[in-house]
């Protein structure tokens, strides 16, 4: 056993040399990962990702025409924790997980390359579908208590989808920017649709794991905002979402349908008013929407999908009047054509009183109508809180 003296004194050295911070032995092998790879140890603080709370709970009335399922329901929305930070000079990364009361999910994780130059963006990861001026945000960021119907019938409550997007930012003159983005996508079908008339029976996309790069899906969007006189502005905007090859499956058989298509153009236009005090605005626009293709499905009696192949189109309209920093009052109408075969069209409107009782607390009172051709028409009354906690962005795009 004489050998072992001379182990000690390396032994010995190894320790003291091992810095305080270290996580690991201090020593490496051929062929094993390299450690410390990350901004900091666990000792340290110089890295410090900003991290934000977001709640969303509401308490609602719904009378429904000559139908059950009505009365009062209160709920916790959603609960989310977001984390961000530059990680790098040019590299800023988010992550979202969210609860909608029961199940927490992995909402958003993205990384924004800023390497290519000031003027460009390369995004990866999981984020929201790039689409008008409302499908980025988070249901407790909108204007409304919900997406318009539009939006809800033909893209879904929330499209979000795992894959890469370019941005190119570029200006038009003096007073004019312009903004175009290019997605790929393993998925961009709905993750959850709105109305009880979207996927009729049961029936829900299906999309092969693996596929060509030319059947993955799409978006493409091209914006350009402009200042109008001192206090306004005006942003115009063409949006795509082209999904080549999907089809529809039966859950309880595993049957599916035939492979089809589906895609959906949008046309938004919006402009804002602002007083010299920067205390009272005027905002309205709307948004139109076209669909064309494998819209919906239904199972019939023998457990056959049958794909609903056609074409839909609606839009909305909406006007905001900012009384004062903390308050606004609004109201929205949306009309479109129903995806499910034989629903026909439908109707919305909703007014909503907003007033924020800090800058980390806002509280939402709204009423909305809807009149549908083929199921009973609805009365909701709704009351919103929704609370922050830290700083809170998405970094959402215009």
């Amino acid at each position: 056993m004489r050998h072992l003296r001379h182990l000690r004194p390396l032994a010995c050295g190894l320790l003291l040399a091992a810095p305080a911070a270290a996580q690991g032995s201090g020593i490496t092998s051929p062929g094993m990962p390299a450690t410390g790879s990350g901004q900091t140890d666990r000792f340290s603080r110089e890295f410090n990702p900003a991290i934000s709370l977001a709640f969303d709970a509401y308490m609602d009335y719904v009378e429904l025409d000559g139908a059950g399922d009505e009365g009062t329901h209160l709920e916790l929305r959603s609960a989310e924790v977001l984390a961000s930070a530059w990680i790098d000079p040019t590299a800023w990364i988010y992550a979202t997980v969210a609860s909608d009361g029961e199940e927490l999910a992995l909402e958003e994780a993205s990384l924004q390359y800023l390497g290519l130059g000031d003027a460009h963006t390369l995004r990866v990861g999981r984020f929201f579908l790039d689409f008008g001026k409302q499908m980025q945000a988070h249901v407790h960021d909108l204007r409304t208590f919900e997406r318009p119907l539009v939006l809800r019938e033909l893209l879904g409550e929330e499209v979000k989808g795992d894959g890469l997007q370019w941005d190119w930012w570029s200006p038009a003159g003096d007073v004019t920017v312009v903004r175009t983005s290019l997605g790929v996508f393993q998925s961009l079908t709905p993750h959850e649709h709105g109305s009880e008339h979207g996927a009729a029976a049961g029936a829900e996309p299906w999309q092969e794991d693996r596929r060509d790069l030319g059947k993955l899906d799409f978006s493409g969007r091209v914006t350009a905002l402009r200042d109008v006189g001192t206090n306004g502005q005006v942003q115009v905007g063409l949006s795509t979402r082209l999904v080549p090859e999907l089809a529809y499956e039966d859950p309880a058989s595993g049957n599916l349908s035939a492979s089809g298509s589906n895609s959906v153009w949008g046309l938004d236009l919006t402009y804002g008013w602002v007083d010299d005090t920067a205390t009272k605005s005027w905002t309205f626009g709307g948004e139109y929407l076209r669909a064309n293709g494998a819209l919906s499905a239904e199972v019939d009696l023998a457990s056959n999908v049958v794909v609903n192949d056609g074409d839909a189109s609606g839009y909305y309209l909406f006007l905001d009047h900012g009384l004062d920093r903390q308050s606004s009052v609004g109201a929205q109408y949306s009309r479109c054509q129903l995806v499910e075969a034989g629903a026909g069209d439908a109707r919305e409107i909703d007014v909503y009183y907003t007033h924020y009782l800090s800058e980390f607390l806002r509280l939402r009172f709204s009423a909305g109508y809807a009149d549908y051709d083929a199921s009973p028409d609805a009365l909701r009354l709704v009351i919103q809180l929704t609370g922050f906690v830290g700083p809170h962005d998405h970094g959402i795009n215009w």
